[in-house]
């Protein structure tokens, strides 16, 4: 191409490019100067819909409702509040004091719009609309809302404003104004619940009136969960904690599926949400907060007995005609280790109805204290169950080197009695409990508790197994030991065999430098079981409070057609 034309062209070009900044800039200079300055673009946040939580034949545990808040715009109002903020809480009869704490909580920008009052019925925000115009505006915002917030408060969690924690969500994705779950399933499934916010993206000029709309994005609604609680049997477990501390859980034995996690004292999911009655809560001396059911341990006492059968049998130390004899205690080096009764001759399945704890003094010795440690970790006392709730802790299991290490004593043989009856050092949570005690249901399987059922429309797989190779032999001799506990009449809870479900278990009076905690842990049909039980009561005096929680539990189940058995069981004799 000439070169001339080219020097042309690139002429043109530069007039053009000298042009269009004169236009822009001096033209036009005043009118984009003016832009710059009074307009503003802004982000109409938009609140999602959380997820709804519902048991296992749909009912309703959480969901969102719609609520209305007040709020201004902080630009809008300056040097104007306290005149407008006196003047609400007059026409609504409300404390200004109040109004002025939300307005400084919740001011984050002059542009943003600032919440003063939450919570407010429809037709109050018409009326303050009415009243007070464009001052203010009305938001609509969901509110979570829980139909039965006392009975499930350690199942569920709550939500509040990701604010609180922001510093540590802020890199996944949170903003301030977005809820998030706290403890229970709320937060454990926080990721599926939580949805995605929307918002408006809007063009507004000094006086905060948009101008201009430049685009939206919808809210994307959270997934819905169902669970494998049933919500009916849940209400049941609660009442039957009345007056306790303690917990009540009744699983699948051979998929793991939770039918209750019931846990007491409890407290009110919806004022917790709304953030009132935080500090009593925190002072409150019962300690509510706690799900004992998964974040305490406790001395396990003689629920710990069948573990240690099962050792006795699986090491060769015992059989099931092995005998000791019961006078009522146990003499060690000029010490005497009682026991409740005096039970004369035992073998291993008369030990366990009566659990005489001389038989079990006995083998503890033969065993010593590696094996009893060594089966006490084999049904998973000192791991986590894997429930999928926030913050489960783990039990404790000693051993001669953790004491040495940590204690700067020697082992000595009394330990080893006390750990044979399941006091001293050793500790589990009632999760972990009823997990051990399900291994003799379900055929030697440890299986891991869980709550969810579905995901969406999408049921979920989480039946995980892990079988502990303990030979039938054993497994059943235990079992049957277990059975004798509720069958015979002599046994510690002969009182369940009138409810005629087939039930075995063990019962436990756990003593403690207070009151002694009671125990039963057990599970049902016998021949063909379905359901494993645990019930806990800290502080409750004796496994004999506990059983009268258990009767009071499956009596209700039964009468009103909520258990299924595959027999029931017309005599004692099982």
């Amino acid at each position: 191409m000439d070169t001339r034309v080219i020097r042309r062209m690139t002429w043109v070009g530069f007039i053009l490019l000298i042009g269009g900044l004169f236009y822009y800039q001096i033209i036009r200079g005043d009118y984009y100067l003016k832009r710059s300055k009074a307009n503003y673009i802004r982000v109409i946040p938009q609140a999602t819909i959380r997820g709804s939580i519902l048991d296992r034949s749909g009912n309703l545990l959480a969901f969102d409702k719609p609520t209305f808040s007040i709020a201004v715009i902080p630009y809008q109002i300056r040097n104007k509040e306290k005149r407008l903020f006196y003047e609400l809480a007059s026409f609504l009869r409300v404390q200004e004091k109040d109004i002025i704490g939300n307005y400084k909580h919740n001011l984050k920008s002059l542009f943003s719009p600032t919440s003063i009052m939450d919570n407010v019925t429809k037709e109050e925000a018409l009326r303050i609309k009415e009243r007070f115009g464009d001052v203010v505006m009305i938001k609509e915002t969901p509110l979570r809302f829980y139909p039965s917030g006392y009975e499930f408060s350690h199942v569920l969690g709550y939500v509040k404003k990701a604010q609180v924690l922001y510093d540590k969500l802020k890199n996944y994705g949170y903003t301030p104004s977005q809820r998030v779950g706290f403890l229970g399933i709320e937060q454990y499934y926080d990721s599926y619940l939580r949805g995605e916010e929307g918002g408006k993206l809007v063009e507004v000029d000094s006086q905060e009136r948009i101008v201009g709309f430049l685009g939206e994005q919808l809210p994307q609604k959270g997934k819905d969960i169902a669970l494998t609680i049933d919500s009916r049997m849940q209400k049941i477990a609660y009442e039957a904690l009345s007056g306790y501390k303690g917990v009540v859980i009744l699983m699948d034995s051979n998929n793991g599926d939770i039918f209750v996690l019931c846990v007491r004292p409890s407290y009110d999911l919806n004022r917790m949400t709304k953030g009132q009655g935080v500090r009593d809560l925190l002072s409150d001396e019962r300690k509510p907060l706690i799900n004992r059911a998964i974040q305490s341990a406790y001395p396990l006492g003689s629920v710990f007995k069948p573990i240690m059968a099962t050792a006795g049998l699986e090491e060769k130390f015992i059989t099931r005609n092995t005998i000791f004899n019961c006078p009522g205690y146990f003499m060690l080096a000029g010490t005497k280790f009682s026991c409740w009764d005096v039970h004369g001759s035992q073998n291993v399945t008369d030990a366990l109805a009566h659990s005489c704890n001389v038989f079990f003094y006995n083998l503890g010795l033969r065993l010593g204290i590696e094996r009893i440690s060594h089966w006490a970790k084999k049904f998973s006392l000192a791991k986590k169950t894997g429930i999928d709730l926030p913050y489960e802790i783990r039990g404790f299991v000693p051993t001669s080197k953790w004491k040495r290490r940590y204690k700067r004593r020697i082992w000595f043989t009394g330990d080893t009695i006390n750990t044979s009856i399941g006091q001293g050092y050793l500790k589990a949570t009632p999760i972990e409990a009823l997990v051990a005690i399900t291994v003799f249901a379900n055929g030697g399987y440890i299986v891991t508790p869980h709550l969810i059922k579905k995901v969406g429309s999408k049921e979920t797989l989480l039946v995980r197994k892990n079988y502990l190779n303990i030979s039938p032999y054993s497994l059943r001799i235990v079992k049957e030991g277990l059975r004798d506990v509720i069958s015979k009449s002599t046994g510690t809870a002969h009182m369940l065999s009138s409810l005629h479900l087939g039930i075995a278990g063990k019962t436990g009076t756990a003593q403690n430098p207070g009151k002694s905690h009671g125990w039963f842990v057990g599970f049902f049909p016998y021949h063909n079981p379905k359901y494993s039980i645990c019930v806990f009561l800290e502080n409750g005096g004796s496994s004999h409070e506990a059983l009268g929680v258990v009767y009071k539990f499956l009596s209700r189940l039964k009468s009103e057609g909520l258990i299924k058995t595959d027999i029931y069981v017309k005599n004692n004799n099982q």
